[in-house]
């Protein structure tokens, strides 16, 4: 349930705090690490962190010990990650891993969903090597970031 609230009404993820409030025009999202900067369109159930909070999130968060960040100026919702159901034997379907499914699937009245799932529209990827960084890979806010320390 406080994935589904955070994601849904766009609160940090540590704090609860509103982060539209924060900065009605983008949030800050801090993904694991998959080898790539965050792109767009990425799917995901993490909600944003507004930018105090990232340090803390990066640093207790096993999950976020190697990660990526992106502003995002439209994180729109997608659909639900769950588990899904065998329609016949109404048993769910093997797997460890939770299926994503868009609302638009008609797959998904077999989920039993446990997460919301936003895809990231309008990213602007933060890099590490970039300098316009904090510790432990967080965005400074304040500070712009130059036009070779960002994709679109």
């Amino acid at each position: 349930m406080r994935q589904r609230r955070a994601v849904s009404r766009m609160l940090c993820q540590v704090c609860g705090a509103d982060t539209l409030e924060q900065d009605p025009e983008r949030q800050l999202f801090v993904l694991k690490d998959v080898g790539r900067p965050v792109g767009e369109g990425e799917l995901t159930t993490a909600a944003p962190v507004c930018p105090p909070c990232a340090l803390i999130a990066v640093e207790h968060c096993p999950h976020l010990r190697k990660h990526v960040a992106a502003w995002v100026e439209r994180p729109l919702p997608w659909g639900v990650a769950g588990i899904p159901y065998d329609r016949h034997t109404l048993l769910p379907v093997p797997g460890d891993d939770l299926t994503k499914v868009a609302y638009d699937d008609p797959a998904l009245r077999w989920i039993v969903a446990t997460r919301q799932v936003l895809s990231l529209n309008g990213c602007t990827a933060v890099f590490k090597d970039s300098g316009y960084l904090l510790p432990s890979g967080v965005v400074d806010p304040q500070r712009p970031l130059p036009r070779e320390a960002v994709t679109r």
